[in-house]
């Protein structure tokens, strides 16, 4: 089913599986490898998307956001009272930089550590990221619509949008949530402009990739159908011309 959805939405990227460990012992048994050096969860997603596997543990993790919103660390008193993000100019006041983290997600404290890697080498993660460009996260919103209706949980703020946006959010609402990245991440990751993530639990992923390919003769133009033309033999995929909605609308 990855193979199928990265190849619909040409992602250039694969598509990253997570799975978060809550004790030692499921952390352990993993047998992929363990980080040698500190990295930003950030990077480590970046890697996942590169094809690289590895688990991590709080002592890995560069950046004390992500352990916070992973569960791996406690919430301080100055970040709750929004005075760290306050500090950084990122609000016009303490007001809303307090009423900002009180509707951040994090994690319950808790996590032993993480494991990133390629959906496709992942077995059941908990949560899918991807990265990709507006025009792809628009097929996937309508994806996830033909199933579910309207997403009522998408929570943005362009802060922690890797850790909290693709990690946290989905885990704890058990539902899809789209990111436009956050200015750390896209310095510390290097993402380029057009990049932006979507994070779901993996539970969501089969009916996802339903939804895509049930509404890919409605949305798609019939340039990008003929580009998906190989896709029809490979997947046994219905992929028909002149069945676009907006073309065959008398509106």
């Amino acid at each position: 089913m990855f193979s199928l959805l990265k190849d619909v939405l040409k992602l250039d990227r694969e598509i990253v599986g997570v799975t978060l460990c809550m004790n030692k012992e499921d952390y352990l048994v993993s047998g992929v490898k363990e980080l040698k050096e500190k990295m930003s969860y950030c990077n480590m997603v970046k890697y996942g998307t590169k094809g690289k596997a590895f688990k991590a543990r709080l002592d890995h993790f560069f950046c004390g956001g992500s352990q916070r919103a992973l569960g791996m660390r406690p919430l301080e008193d100055n970040v709750m009272t929004g005075e760290e993000y306050y500090s950084y100019k990122m609000y016009e006041s303490l007001q809303v930089a307090k009423s900002v983290q009180e509707e951040v997600t994090y994690l319950p404290n808790g996590t032993y550590g993480v494991i990133v890697e390629p959906l496709k080498d992942a077995r059941k993660p908990d949560i899918v990221i991807m990265i990709l460009n507006p025009y792809q996260a628009m097929r996937l919103t309508q994806a996830y619509a033909f199933s579910n209706g309207v997403a009522k949980n998408i929570k943005f703020t362009g802060n922690q949008g890797i850790c909290s946006e693709c990690t946290a959010v989905p885990y704890i609402n058990q539902d899809m949530n789209v990111s436009l990245l956050c200015a750390n991440t896209r310095f510390s990751a290097k993402w380029q402009d057009h990049e932006m993530a979507v994070g779901l639990p993996y539970q969501m992923f089969e009916d996802l990739v339903t939804g895509l390919v049930k509404t890919l003769n409605a949305s798609e133009p019939d340039k990008r159908k003929v580009e998906m033309m190989d896709l029809k033999d490979k997947y046994g995929l219905d992929i028909s011309l002149k069945t676009s909605y907006y073309k065959s609308s008398k509106r």
